[in-house]
């Protein structure tokens, strides 16, 4: 009997030893970023106008450069390029007056009144830079001409982008944006288990 208590007891398996912590680490509050901003309404609306002006001069450039490529694999016929780029110089003409009403120094922000001429001056060698591209293609050369006036349509619209650029830097440079992001800490937290050990229930020398 002494001998089957020492075998069973002996086989059991010893209890794990807990030495009272976990160092589970809890991770930090998810952030939600938030911003807001000082900038007055109207200030708001005229920068949300500029973004609107980047993005129609850019549209003019993808035109070009689209009808351009197709005169060059030869998928439309001479007539059609020209009606066309026409077509374009004709949708920038109406474009000029949204910009020069938009850039009327009596309704726009304060201290912008060289830019805002230099806007309306690069806005202005737009429909002229298409009139190139169309003498180019009717040019009699090997197409040189047209291409040149392509190019720089391209770099009179990076003009434009660039002036509102600058447009913008100046008329948001008042804006006091806040960051009330919540949580994002970098505290880890560790906590303590306090459950006790079972007490132990084996070893040698066990008998009846």
């Amino acid at each position: 009997m002494v001998v089957l208590t020492y075998t069973f007891v002996n086989s059991l398996e010893p209890a794990e030893e807990v030495d009272g912590t976990d160092t589970t680490v809890v991770p930090p509050f998810p952030t939600v970023p938030t911003t807001t901003t000082t900038l007055p309404a109207d200030i708001q609306a005229f920068l949300v106008t500029m973004d609107v002006f980047e993005s129609q001069a850019l549209t003019f450039l993808d035109e070009i450069t689209r009808i351009n490529d197709q005169w060059e694999a030869r998928d439309i016929e001479f007539n059609e390029a020209i009606n066309a780029f026409q077509q374009v110089r004709a949708s920038i003409s109406e474009w000029e007056d949204d910009v020069a009403e938009a850039a009327d120094p009596t309704t726009a922000p304060a201290g912008l009144g060289e830019q805002l001429v230099q806007l309306l001056v690069d806005v202005e060698e737009l429909a002229p830079a298409v009139e190139d591209i169309v003498l180019g293609l009717r040019a009699p050369d090997d197409g040189t001409l047209r291409r040149e006036a392509v190019e720089a349509f391209g770099t009179e619209v990076q003009d434009i982008v660039d002036t509102l650029d600058e447009i913008r830097a100046i008329a948001g440079e008042d804006d006091d944006t806040t960051d009330t992001s919540v949580g994002d800490t970098d505290d880890t937290t560790e906590t303590t288990d306090t459950t006790e050990a079972p007490p132990e229930t084996g070893g040698e020398g066990v008998g009846t």
